[in-house]
């Protein structure tokens, strides 16, 4: 991945690589979602859609015309681009949907529609749905402790909400299984009796010795998820550090 300058053309919309010949190099314009202040991205001039990679994930946003509701997207998506720069930074299948509906990956980012009907943040075949309060960092908080977690991020739901859509495409139906199964556990197992066991006896003692996080113990989907998460914390973290030119020592 490299980090290339560019020049503004005489329209004031487009955009090419500074230095190249005009009429040679191909031209670029701002992601549609630039217009909202949402998005930095840019997108090949006369491209199929509109959206830059990352925006072309979206299927669903919040009703904008909402009190609050574009601070919260603005942020959802601030912490969605972070994700997917982490995911191409690797050479992850980074495709939308829209283009691949059978194994392609898409967004919702929808609102609680009542308090009898609240939206769950999760990943069903690909889709990734955010309740847009996680972007509240009031309400985030409050979440926090009544679940009793040591930190909780808008990326962080990225991170390991996604980890599950790349078990499905890198694990599922793969050679990887076994080696899967022989460090996180089978998966087999009842998924649904697993969480609601995690949530009435909690984790079990001497976790920390074993897994990353208290909710990995759930079920081995889980562990993989917030494994995969952290490591992607972690790999982020180090990219900053090199960034800034610090270096770790052998020990």
């Amino acid at each position: 991945m490299q980090l290339l300058p560019l020049e503004m053309q005489p329209d004031g919309t487009t955009y090419r690589l500074y230095g190249e010949p005009a009429g040679t190099a191909s031209t670029y314009t701002y992601c549609q979602n630039h217009q909202h202040d949402a998005c930095n991205w840019l997108v090949p001039t006369g491209s199929a859609t509109p959206f830059c990679m990352a925006c072309d994930l979206n299927r669903t946003i919040p009703d904008l015309s909402q009190p609050g509701y574009w601070q919260r997207w603005r942020d959802i998506e601030a912490a969605k681009h972070r994700l997917v720069y982490g995911l191409l930074c690797l050479c992850l299948p980074v495709v939308s949907k829209r283009v691949y509906p059978g194994k392609g990956l898409q967004f919702d980012f929808k609102a609680d529609e009542s308090p009898a009907h609240r939206i769950l943040t999760g990943h069903d075949n690909g889709l990734i749905t955010i309740n847009i309060a996680e972007a509240d960092a009031i309400e985030r908080e409050q979440a926090r402790q009544a679940m009793h977690e040591l930190y909780r991020t808008l990326l962080g739901h990225f991170r390991h909400e996604v980890g599950h859509y790349y078990w499905d495409r890198l694990i599922d139906n793969s050679p990887n299984l076994v080696g899967f199964r022989q460090l996180f556990g089978d998966e087999r197992q009842d998924y649904g009796a697993a969480l609601k066991r995690h949530y009435a006896q909690g984790a079990p003692p001497g976790w920390q010795q074993h897994f990353i996080s208290a909710y990995a113990t759930s079920h081995p989907w889980e562990d993989w998820a917030e494994t995969w998460a952290h490591y992607l914390h972690i790999v982020d973290t180090l990219q900053t550090a090199h960034a800034f030119g610090l270096r770790l020592e052998p020990l």
